[in-house]
Parts: C-alpha cells; sequence; structure tokens
C-alpha cells in the first residue's frame, strides 16, 4: 500500500516541495522496511532448515552465477566451502566480517548451502601498482591524467571505447531554475550551456587491486568547487559485467545535473531501453550541439528529450530491416503512414502490424497520409527514425520515383540520420528519414499481414542492396534506481545520477519553521553523500541474444547470504533446491508470488493460510510469445487458472500458460511441496504498528495511506476541535463507523476525558455490521476552576473477538482538542533538539528529540526517522511510539549504528513527531560516518 500511495505522478516528479518530499520518504522507507524485515524472517527461516552455516537465495526464477557477501557479527578468519565440501575462492573485507565468493549455479528461486570451516583463512584485496585490471572477458584501463576516466574497455577483444573518448566520466550541466519562457524549472531538465567533467582535471589517485575473486580499481579525484568521488570499477572471475560505484561527497551544487558518460558507440544502433513490461526504442537525445563541448541552450532549443530506463538502457536494436548481404537498419520510433480511405480491412491488417511493432519493441505512432507528418517537436513528444507507408497513397507518390515494383520496398534518406537529428531537427519533409513501402505494387492487405508476421522474430528482410552500415553487438548500462538517461547520436551512454534545483516549488516548507538540509540549504539540492551503482553489459547480438532483462534483473536482485542456525530436530531442506523454477528460464520472469486473496484490501476479515493456492505473477520479457511450464522440484505444476488484477477468474482462456509478448499474466495453481518445517505459528511480519494507538485522522500526521490492518473500523468526534471562552458543559458527536465487509464487528469505545471533566472514562459496547455505522452523543461537564488551555478529549476504539484478524485488534483513537478561554499553550512543541553525530563504523550513537506539551491529558505521540537513501539499515527504528504525559515532556531516542563494513560519508536526519493531528519537525542534524 505504501507503494502504491508512494507512486503516483506528484509524488514520483510532481511536487518537488521539500516537505511534502521529505513526508513521502518516511513512506517509502516504511515500505522497505516491512518488505526487508519480512524477507529477513523468511528467509532465516528457510534457511534454518538446511544443514549449513550460510545459505545463499536467488530471489530470480532462472538459475545463475553471481558473488555474494555475508556480513558477520565477529570477524572469521577460516575458508567457505561448498556442499561438496570444496573450498570456495574468498576475499575478506573489514577484519573479517565481509566475506565475498562466487556462488555458483544457485537454483532458480531456490538455495545453494556453504559452510564455515576454520582454516585457511581467506585475504583483503591487495593493492597493487598500475591502471588495468581484467577478467575472462574484460580488459579495463583508466587515465589518471584525465580524472581517472575509463581510457580502455575491451570485451572478447573489441574496444568499446570511442577513440580519445574516456568512459565512466563525470559531467556537470548548468540549469536554469526555471525556464527563460516556460517556467517550471524543477519537473524539466533545463541545461544553459557550460558543462564541466571530471576528465578536465587529474584524478588525486589511482589504486589498483587484486583478490582471488577479482580486480578492482579505485579512482578519486574532484570536480573543483562541486564536488568530490570515488570510482569503483570492479571485474568479477566468472562474472561477464562491470560492476561500478561512483561515491559523491561535498557536492556543493545550485541548480545543476550531474550526469555520467560511457562514449560507446555502436554503428547501426539505436536506443534500446527497458521500461515497466517491455523494451522499447528511442531516438537520440538532443543534448549537445554537433561538434560543442557545451549542452545545447534550453532557452532555444527546449527539448533534450531525456527518457527513463527501469532497469537498463543501451545500444542495440529492438527490431530491424535486413538487406542483402551483411547490411541492416536498426529502428527505434516508427511512423506509420496509411491511405486516408483506408478500408475495414486494411485497417485491420494495420493494426496487427501496430501491435506487431510494439512486441518487437518499436515505438510507433500511425497517421493518414493527408495529415501532418509526425516529427515537430513543437507538438510532439518525440521523432521518429523511419517511416512505413502503407500502400499506393499519397505520401507514397512523393517518396517513389517509379511504381513499386515489390511488395517492400526501401527509400533511404537524403542524409544520414546524424545530420539530421540535431537540436531543433524538423523531421516532417518527405525524404528527410528513411521510408519503407508495403504494399504498393497492388496486395496491400496480404503485404501487411506478411509484415506483421516477419516482425515475430524482430527482423524484417527487404531483398533491396543497401548502404547500411549496421554492428550485431550491444552495448547497456544497467542502472540501480537511476531512471533517467539519454544516448547521443555519437553513441555517448548518458546516465542522470542527480540534480540541484531552485526554482519554485523547491524548498518550499508548509508547516512553519522551514527546515533545511545541515549547511542551510534546501532539500532539493543534495548537499550529502551519494552513492550510484550501475554496471556495463556487453556482447555480441541485439538486447535479446544478451538475455538482457535477465541480466539486468541480476544485477538488481543481488543473492543473498543468510547465516543458518539448523536443528537437525526441526526438519530438513537440502544442501541445494529450487523452491519453483520457470521455463523457458530467463526468458519468463516472476513479477510476484503471494497466497491467493486480498482480504485486507476488500476489508474481509478471512485468513489466509499456508494450505491455500498461490497466485503467481509471470512476465514475458523478450516480446516473443512462448509456452510456459512451472516446476515445484520435480514435479510439473498443472491446472493453472488464469486470473485477473483483482485475482478473479478470468473466463475462456485457451491455456493459462501460453504467453504473449511483453504479455503480464496472474495464475492461481498449486503450489505441490512437501511440508519440511512446522513453522505456522512464526509471524513473518508484524500485526501492528509501532506506535500504538492508532490515529483515527493518520492523514493529519502526514504519513500516508492507512496503518497496518486498513483501519477496518474507526472512531471519530465531532468537531475535530472545540473553542470555549469561558466553562461550559461540552456535547461531542460520537461516530463509529465499519468498512470491513464480511463480519460483524464488536467492540468499545472509552471516552478518556480531561481531569475532573464528568463522566470520564464512559465505555460504550458496540456491534456494527458490515459498512454500517452508529452514532451518539458525548456530553461532558467542565469544571469551572479549569485553567485556560488544552484538553483533549480522546475516544478510543477496540475491536475484540478471535474471529478478526490481528491487525483489527489495534486501538484506534480520535482525539477532539477543545481550548478553553484566553492562553498561548501548545499541544505539542519541541523542548530539546537533535544533535549532530560523528561516528566510525562499528560505534553507536543517540538521536533524541525531546518535546512536550502544555495539554491537560495524556496524549499519545509517533515519530518517524526520516533520513536518506543509504542510512535506513543503521538509523533506527524509523517510527516509535510512546505517551507524552499531561503538562509534560518526553524523550524520544533513535540509535545511530553503522556496521563495521559502513562506508565514510555525511548524511543528514530529522525526526517528525505528531500527536492528536497536530505535527513539528526537528532541524536536520549531521550524521557523519569516519574512517
Amino acid at each position: 500500500m505504501q507503494l502504491a500511495y508512494g507512486a503516483h505522478h506528484d509524488a514520483i516528479t510532481g511536487s518537488e516541495s521539500d516537505q511534502v518530499y521529505l513526508d513521502l520518504l518516511t513512506g517509502w522507507r516504511d515500505a522497505w522496511q516491512l518488505g526487508r524485515g519480512i524477507t529477513d524472517r523468511a528467509l532465516t527461516l528457510l534457511s534454518d532448515a538446511v544443514d549449513a552455516t550460510v545459505v545463499v537465495w536467488n530471489p530470480l526464477a532462472h538459475n545463475r552465477t553471481d558473488v555474494v557477501t555475508v556480513h558477520l557479527d565477529e570477524p572469521w578468519h577460516g575458508r567457505v566451502v561448498d556442499a561438496d565440501g570444496a573450498a570456495v575462492a574468498v576475499v575478506a573485507e573489514h577484519d573479517g566480517r565481509a566475506l565475498t565468493w562466487l556462488a555458483r549455479d544457485v537454483p532458480s528461486l531456490g538455495w545453494r548451502s556453504y559452510r564455515l570451516e576454520p582454516g585457511g583463512a581467506a585475504e583483503d584485496w591487495k593493492a597493487l601498482p598500475g591502471n588495468i585490471i581484467a577478467n575472462d572477458t574484460i580488459t579495463v584501463a583508466v587515465d589518471a591524467s584525465r580524472g581517472g576516466g575509463v581510457s580502455s574497455l575491451v570485451a572478447d577483444g573489441r574496444e568499446l571505447l570511442a577513440t580519445g573518448r574516456v568512459g565512466n566520466e563525470l559531467a556537470v550541466y548548468d540549469e536554469y531554475p526555471a525556464h527563460p519562457t516556460a517556467g517550471e524549472g524543477p519537473w524539466h531538465l533545463l541545461p544553459r550551456g557550460p558543462v564541466v567533467t571530471s576528465a578536465q582535471s587529474p584524478a588525486a589517485t589511482v589504486t589498483r587491486y587484486r583478490s582471488d575473486i577479482g580486480e578492482r580499481l579505485v579512482v578519486t579525484g574532484e570536480i573543483p568547487g562541486v564536488l568530490r568521488y570515488t570510482q569503483t570499477l570492479t571485474l568479477w572471475h566468472g562474472v561477464d559485467r562491470l560492476d561500478c560505484r561512483t561515491t559523491v561527497d561535498d557536492f556543493t551544487g545550485e541548480d545543476r545535473l550531474l550526469r555520467l558518460r560511457w562514449p560507446c558507440p555502436v554503428p547501426g544502433a539505436m536506443p534500446v531501453s527497458e521500461v515497466g513490461n517491455a523494451v522499447i526504442g528511442r531516438g537520440f537525445a538532443l543534448l549537445h550541439e554537433p561538434g560543442s563541448a557545451e549542452s545545447v541552450d534550453t532557452a532555444v532549443h527546449p527539448y533534450t528529450l531525456d527518457n527513463p530506463a527501469h532497469g537498463w538502457f543501451g545500444l542495440s536494436a529492438t527490431a530491424r530491416i535486413r538487406f542483402r548481404g551483411t547490411a541492416a537498419r536498426a529502428i527505434a520510433v516508427a511512423e506509420v503512414v496509411i491511405p486516408a480511405a483506408a478500408d475495414a480491412p486494411l485497417l485491420a491488417a494495420v493494426r496487427e502490424l501496430m501491435a506487431a511493432l510494439g512486441r518487437a519493441g518499436v515505438t510507433a505512432t500511425c497517421s493518414s497520409a493527408d495529415a501532418p507528418r509526425y516529427g515537430d517537436l513543437s507538438v510532439d513528444s518525440n521523432l521518429p527514425d523511419i517511416r512505413i507507408s502503407i500502400g499506393d497513397n499519397a505520401f507514397t507518390a512523393t517518396v517513389l520515383d517509379a511504381p513499386a515494383a515489390a511488395s517492400r520496398v526501401w527509400v533511404p534518406a537524403t542524409a544520414p540520420l546524424r545530420d539530421v537529428w540535431v537540436p531543433g531537427a524538423d523531421l516532417r519533409a518527405p525524404r528527410v528519414l528513411p521510408v519503407l513501402v508495403v504494399g504498393a505494387d497492388g496486395y496491400t492487405v496480404a503485404a501487411v499481414a506478411a509484415l506483421a508476421a516477419d516482425l515475430a522474430d524482430g527482423e524484417i528482410g527487404v531483398d533491396q542492396d543497401v548502404g547500411e552500415e549496421y554492428a550485431s553487438h550491444t552495448v547497456a548500462i544497467v542502472n540501480r534506481g537511476l531512471p533517467g538517461f539519454a544516448v547521443d547520436t555519437d553513441g555517448t551512454l548518458h546516465l542522470s545520477l542527480m540534480r540541484s534545483c531552485t526554482g519554485w516549488p523547491s524548498g518550499t516548507w508548509i508547516d512553519p519553521p522551514r527546515r533545511t538540509a545541515p549547511d542551510g540549504s534546501g532539500f532539493g539540492l543534495q548537499h550529502w553523500t551519494h552513492a550510484f551503482d550501475y554496471a556495463v553489459v556487453t556482447g555480441a547480438g541485439d538486447w535479446r541474444d544478451l538475455g538482457m532483462p535477465a541480466r539486468s534483473a541480476e544485477f538488481n536482485n543481488e543473492l543473498i547470504a543468510v547465516r543458518a542456525h539448523h536443528d537437525p530436530r526441526g526438519g530438513g531442506l537440502p544442501a541445494w533446491g529450487s523452491l519453483l523454477e520457470v521455463h523457458p528460464a530467463g526468458d519468463v520472469a516472476v513479477g510476484a508470488i503471494k497466497r491467493v486473496g486480498n482480504p485486507t484490501a476488500q476489508g474481509s476479515a478471512r485468513r489466509v493460510g499456508p494450505t491455500d493456492d498461490i497466485a503467481i505473477r509471470l512476465v514475458e520479457t523478450l516480446g516473443r510469445g512462448t509456452q510456459v511450464t512451472l516446476q515445484t522440484g520435480l514435479r510439473t505444476v498443472s491446472g493453472a487458472e488464469r486470473l485477473d488484477l483483482k485475482e478473479e477468474p478470468v473466463e475462456a482462456s485457451t491455456d493459462a500458460l501460453q504467453l504473449g509478448g511483453y504479455e503480464i499474466a496472474t495464475l492461481r495453481t498449486p503450489l505441490n511441496l512437501s511440508r519440511v518445517l512446522d513453522a505456522d505459528g512464526e509471524p513473518l511480519g508484524p500485526d501492528a504498528e509501532p506506535a500504538q494507538p492508532l490515529y483515527s485522522r493518520y492523514w493529519l500526521h502526514n504519513r500516508g495511506p492507512a496503518p497496518l490492518g486498513g483501519l477496518p473500523a474507526v472512531a471519530h468526534l465531532h468537531p475535530h476541535r472545540l473553542v470555549l471562552d469561558h466553562a461550559a458543559p461540552v456535547s461531542l458527536r460520537l461516530t463509529v463507523a465499519s468498512d470491513a465487509t464480511d463480519a460483524a464487528l464488536h467492540g468499545r469505545v472509552r471516552i478518556v476525558a480531561p481531569p475532573d471533566w464528568t463522566p470520564g472514562g464512559v465505555e460504550l459496547p458496540f456491534v456494527l455490521p458490515p459498512g454500517e455505522h452508529l452514532e451518539s452523543v458525548v456530553d461532558l461537564d467542565v469544571p469551572a476552576t479549569a485553567a485556560p488551555g488544552w484538553y483533549p478529549v480522546r475516544a478510543e476504539l477496540a475491536a475484540t473477538g478471535a474471529a478478526i484478524p490481528a491487525a483489527w485488534h489495534q486501538t484506534v483513537e480520535d482525539v477532539c482538542l477543545v481550548s478553553l478561554g484566553r492562553h498561548d499553550d501548545q499541544v505539542l512543541r519541541i523542548v530539546a533538539e537533535p544533535a549532530p553525530v560523528t561516528l566510525a563504523p562499528g560505534q553507536t550513537a543517540p538521536l533524541r528529540v525531546t518535546v512536550a506539551t502544555d495539554a491537560h491529558t495524556d496524549l499519545a505521540v509517533e515519530a518517524h526517522l526520516i533520513s536518506p537513501w543509504g542510512t535506513w539499515e543503521w538509523l533506527t527504528p524509523n517510527i516509535i511510539g510512546d505517551v507524552l504525559p499531561a503538562r509534560g515532556s518526553v524523550d524520544l531516542r533513535f540509535d545511530v549504528t553503522p556496521p563495521r563494513w559502513a562506508p565514510p560519508g555525511r548524511w543528514w536526519a530529522l525526526i517528525r513527531v505528531a500527536c492528536a493531528g497536530e505535527i513539528v519537525y526537528t532541524p536536520a542534524v549531521s550524521v557523519e560516518v569516519t574512517w
């Protein structure tokens, strides 16, 4: 629920307000905390069933070999052996508290076991002279004189970098705070020309390292006046990718965009990227004037054509036209031009063609021959790189010099694409782009149908001699949480790392006083440590041949190592195995597996049990139809049933396991696994929020969606606030409502009044049928001796009975704040702010705030710790609750506990405290980890 709430437009890209983003950050961390906790508990439970010291788990639905790291509480100076007793090569870091090795052939959604044994202690990385590293397939060299950029990247004997250029180069682009004419700064990329790069200054250090499992280069440097950087390049033996991390420190930019560059041209290739449910072609970006080191000025050319990529992007081909010999032309974005008076059969054939282009990954737009051409950025959101003209239409007549002699005719453009794809490009002229004429020889419907069928393998055959240079090769950047990308026509791949924006509404704070980062800057300027992980993957063929969706998933879903504590009396799993296999492996991904049913979302009291069927979501990743086979252990899953998004049966599905290109399908099936553990009573996730009781008007605490359990019953006091000039009887309306859909709710509402208000401590029992509500009146007498100030009246609802889910037993309260007389009292205020923290890995320090109230009744208070990504594992917990005593104070403590393997850096933290609809934010303080 937190992920869904935090994924809407204004959450991801739309608001740019500091306070809004910090509030959303608490929701994203809540989702991460829940997911991480449940995963850890589930894998620990399963790992304890394996007779091993460490169990390595694979969260993907295909067998894989990759590096894995186990973190240990105490140093280990022994060796690691596999299930056959053979020692494996290991690198031991942080005094033996982090062990890394290559885990081979870990099964699909399964495990492989290892043991930690004494003797033969593993060694750490060893520093060596030089600037070159290599593994079985890749060799990398860096140039210290050019910022430590990669001067050579050779894979399988092929140099990937452009001559004279360096890769892994940082580039800082100056931006406008807001567009000079259109405004809206934070919502657009607004480069204004100047660019400074890491290659313009020498690196401070370049250090080469070697271990038993790989080689590494570590580069440090700076872009003067803007940032310091540390770049780590790692090649693992047995893994054919280049793993990279760039850490940025001391960033001071304002209205700057930080990109990373890899100039890796592939002749004839086009930009390709993975999106949420497919891989599609993209057009080239318009970042630079040809031959200029500066960026475009968006005051002149407002559209840079950056794009998002879900997991990876690169240079390759989604679909291509294959000519005689070795010539070919990659297709990314196409305009399909149809006759103005197309009849029904032709329109049906064109519809199938458009679907086939989509399955092949081609972004396609259909237009009429008598309409304006696609290719004008003043009205179009992107640009095409090819046109497909259907039949002997008016547009066909403008590009053909003679009647078509074949069902497919290729008409070359008047100039190479790189010459016309420039800032300010207008690609509407008939011959500015190449045109594939289809069916102009009189057999149009059949020709269009044949073309759609030909796209099944992503390749269209045209029997012509054409001078198109094309290299069947792919270079891709796998990103981890860095979706913004752009590819220039010269083959430079750009990965957007971060921005600092000052234009409205950046820095906006709604509830005064305004809070800032510790240096006084807005949070949107991002003046703290950032670590960016990405990888370079390359190989012969297109992205399908490389299995890029699976390769990307591997980098983004690391193998998980779990310490096991096996008890032979508790049942057992073998040394390795798979919980679920999906075939064809790697081509079809598993998006989710869960028990069938969504009782919480439906307000249902039904409980999902361990014997229920599972719902499994399958994703075809290559754009090709396929027949799927599911296996659990040695059993093939049969009897699968198609479900819709609400997990209700889909009627008349001929074959539930037949997937179309890029299809996402939800299936219902039994799991067919034998019981190996008696763990029915083991809770994997929490049944209650950390802060109790729950506040029924939770949105006033800026905390996102409803709490755990979904609030099936709530009590509200009306009005929410009441002002009394003097002591007088108070009459409040109490409503109790049920969102349950299949169960009557029994319980009580307890009224907690201020001291000496009568009557106090009243309990009202209730029975609520599904979807119903009740009303009552609460009459209270205010004593004449009551002093001016705030007097909270609390209504606490508790549902009872064993038949409802545990999360429904949480107490829910509403609070009516009664203001009596004239006063300056505060319901919630900060009396002691957090202090900055500096510590070394392995040390512990508190981060605390003291809050107080002038109210005359105890209040329930909740506090959320807010800090950037990269600190959540050791700034804990994320939420705490306590009681704020009447006219008293309470100390709220969080812990700063960076582990021994934590990297150095400087971040920030602040605490949001809320109660009874009141909310305060502490100042943000520096949190620094030093080595």
